[in-house]
């Protein structure tokens, strides 16, 4: 019995995906907003409870992390024109999609 947790505590943690290997990862979708990437940012790291890393080209990325601390999803928002392109990464799902709310029902794929 103790073998069979041992095990699966391992599996657990080797499936929890590190912060560089999603921001690594091709986007699973991009999205564009007419909100500033400031907004879309805070209105992510809010509704998640986390915060944005501000980048140095002016970018920010918002993690969102599940109950093990491995990176399930991660945004990377960057401002263009007057809204923000959005690139979302998944890396596995997660129940609920709050973040939707951030990027404006007018934002769209492409």
């Amino acid at each position: 019995m103790k073998k069979l947790i041992v095990i699966a505590s391992a599996m657990s943690v080797a499936a929890c995906a590190s912060t560089q290997t999603v921001l690594s990862k091709e986007p699973t979708q991009v999205y564009h907003s007419k909100s500033s990437a400031k907004e879309v940012a805070f209105c992510m790291a809010n509704k998640n409870n986390t915060s944005a890393l501000e980048r140095d080209d002016g970018s920010k990325v918002v993690l969102i992390k599940n109950g093990y601390g491995g990176v399930s999803m991660a945004f990377t928002i960057y401002p263009e024109d007057k809204g923000s392109r959005i690139e979302y990464r998944k890396q596995f799902g997660t129940i609920g999609g709050i973040w939707r709310q951030c990027i404006g029902d007018e934002a769209h794929g492409g």
